[in-house]
């Protein structure tokens, strides 16, 4: 079972697509985002949460928490 992980690094080079002046803009495509995976970042996230209960109660609107292992924003 430990050399599964290894042949698949080994072979996908086999499958690499190389990058020349052509290839460059379906390989940018391909990994950069879309528009619908980029929606979360239109929430107005709060850092605190006390930030966003104060101003849930001004607004009379519900609060959604976020709770994972390790800081939401990438900050362990």
């Amino acid at each position: 079972m430990r050399r599964l992980p290894l042949f698949l690094l080994a072979t996908s080079a086999a499958f690499a697509q190389e990058l020349t002046d052509s290839s460059y803009a379906a390989i940018r495509d391909h990994v950069l985002p879309s528009a619908d995976e980029l929606r979360w970042t239109a929430v107005d996230w709060r850092a605190s949460f006390w930030d966003a209960v104060v101003e849930a109660q001004k607004a009379d609107k519900p609060i959604l928490l976020w709770a994972m292992n390790g800081h939401p924003l990438a900050c362990t």
